[in-house]
């Protein structure tokens, strides 16, 4: 019978003192192993790479002369969808709007704006009535989905070119197909052949509860720093009993709206501009084995010239380089999870 084990190999590194490089120093580095997936994390002490000041993102953000997202372009600038997903053709709840995405990056894709009234919303503008309001938009679009049939599904987000984003007005992107993604398949399938007493997700939930990578509840959506991070500043969201999408209900749209407003909070007051998430359904066929995750992270800071984060460590060797242990940044989020 398995049971969850942090497994953490402590490593001593040689480098060259930075204020004197003539002298030789030693280093710790710890190297964490995911239990669920096997992933490895380095997360390192010494330099930061945290920024020290928040850049000046009025030029970036400025109102343009064309945004296909703004209230006033959206209905002829945006697609709409088949009566068959919407009758209406598009997707609201409150000021967010869900429409067709032009990229075709899956069978299935969507593109969800937090609210079309405003062009820019800075990072505690993301309030959680807002990000609540557009979760529920896309359960409202998968599940209209999965009444053609079953697929895997999963709901995105880039901010800010950092991120990946092309476009500056705040949005997220879900993807629906038969395939799903590499790291999508291995959540689900590694949660599926967990050999613990119970389902991996329960069994790391109450591990985790009230220790040093703990953040918080609302509802039945437990707030945590993973333990092998994949990006820095990464939390988690956990929606135990709930194995898809389609299974989140208003009010967990709104917990996780609450707690993701709050990172963001914290993001902000960390001097942070940029920021990926992700959300992971239960694939075609979701089990009991499998609860919601949702996962954020932060990026580089949009600046000229700015340093990305993704080094060869993440891009080509899937490890992610860490400067902030998940224990200090749960640390940082708790005042922020009363």
């Amino acid at each position: 019978m398995s049971a969850i084990e942090f497994t953490e190999h402590q490593i001593t590194a040689h480098v060259p003192e930075l204020t004197n490089p003539t002298n030789r120093i030693e280093v710790p580095l710890s190297i964490r192993v995911d239990p669920l997936t096997g992933h490895t994390s380095r997360v390192i002490t010494g330099t930061k790479l945290a920024p020290s000041e928040r850049p000046d993102l009025s030029a970036l953000t400025a109102d343009p002369p064309f945004c296909p997202f703004c209230a006033d372009k959206i209905e002829a600038a945006t697609g709409t969808f088949p009566t068959e997903i919407s009758a209406d053709g598009r997707i609201r709840r409150g000021n967010a709007v869900i429409v067709p995405n032009v990229m075709a990056y899956s069978e299935f894709s969507s593109v969800g704006l937090y609210d079309t009234e405003r062009h820019f919303l800075d990072l505690p503008d993301l309030t959680g009535q807002r990000v609540g309001n557009l979760l529920s938009a896309f359960v409202d679009y998968t599940t209209a989905l999965h009444r053609i049939r079953p697929m895997w599904s999963s709901v995105n987000a880039n901010y800010l070119p950092p991120s990946g984003s092309s476009l500056i007005h705040p949005h997220a992107q879900s993807a629906h197909d038969d395939i799903g993604t590499t790291l999508h398949r291995t959540l689900v399938e590694r949660s599926g052949a967990w050999q613990g007493a119970g389902a991996y997700w329960d069994e790391l939930i109450a591990r985790e509860r009230g220790g040093p990578r703990w953040v918080g509840e609302r509802g039945r959506v437990a707030f945590l720093t993973p333990f092998s991070p994949i990006g820095f500043h990464e939390t988690w969201a956990v929606v135990p009993g709930c194995p898809d999408i389609t299974d989140l209900t208003e009010q967990d749209c709104a917990d996780l709206g609450e707690g993701l407003s709050r990172v963001f909070g914290a993001y902000y007051a960390t001097k942070l501009t940029s920021f990926n998430w992700a959300m992971y359904g239960g694939g075609p066929t979701p089990s009991d084995r499998y609860s919601l995750l949702l996962r954020v992270v932060s990026r580089s800071n949009a600046e000229p010239m700015y340093r990305s984060d993704v080094t060869y460590f993440e891009k080509l060797h899937n490890e992610a380089m860490i400067d902030l242990s998940p224990e200090d940044w749960a640390t940082t989020l708790r005042a922020d999870f009363p």
